[in-house]
């Protein structure tokens, strides 16, 4: 195990140039009626259209991941990157399966409504992916995700920490990308620094 999730680490570093929005701390068990509820803001270190840097704004994020049985799971997320010349709003549900313990793979489909000052569009894409935690014991856990569609592309890699019997402290890098959202070939990117809490219940 220890083996699979430092070659999965090392995939996701990797992979990073190829780099969808990501889950915060993730459901391990996907029994019926387990469910972990994320939020927080995001620190955007860096939000741009096309080849312009905006001034930074901070964002923030909603999700909610749900066991549904079988090692399936159902997620959705909600993002807001946001800057003083534009925004993007990202929605996104997802099917996770259980591919090995604490690793899942997913499928599902990601919405992006950019408005700017300089253009915008609504864009749909579908998405594959992969996400994956590793527990350091009497630490915290190491988590990440990687994902890609036919319109976006991104990762996130953090680490999360139980402050109370069913609250996890988050924090996690990320780095998203929105293909053609504003038009003539232009995308959206957004990278920084996400924290924030995940409840389970």
């Amino acid at each position: 195990m220890k083996k699979i999730a430092i070659t999965l680490a090392a995939s996701l570093l990797m992979a990073a140039s190829l780099s969808a929005t990501a889950l915060a701390s993730p459901l391990k068990n996907y029994n019926p009626g387990k469910i972990a509820v994320d939020a927080g803001i995001s620190l955007p270190s860096s939000i741009e259209g096309g080849n312009y840097k905006m001034s930074k704004s901070d964002s923030t994020y909603f999700g909610a991941t749900a066991g549904i049985g079988s090692n399936m799971a159902l997620n959705y997320k909600w993002n807001n990157y946001k800057a003083d010349q534009g925004k993007t709003r990202a929605q996104q549900v997802n099917l996770m399966y259980k591919v090995l313990p604490g690793i899942s793979a997913y499928a599902g489909y990601l919405n992006a409504d950019t408005s700017t000052d300089f253009g915008g569009k609504n864009k749909n894409s579908g998405q594959v992916g992969l996400v994956a935690a590793y527990d350091i014991p009497l630490l915290f856990t190491v988590w990440g995700n990687i994902g890609v569609g036919n319109k976006n592309g991104g990762y996130e890699i953090g680490i999360s920490k139980p402050i109370f019997n069913n609250v996890e402290l988050n924090a996690s890098y990320y780095d998203q990308k929105f293909n053609d959202a504003l038009g003539d070939d232009k995308d959206m990117k957004a990278k920084g620094v996400n924290l924030g809490l995940t409840v389970k219940f």
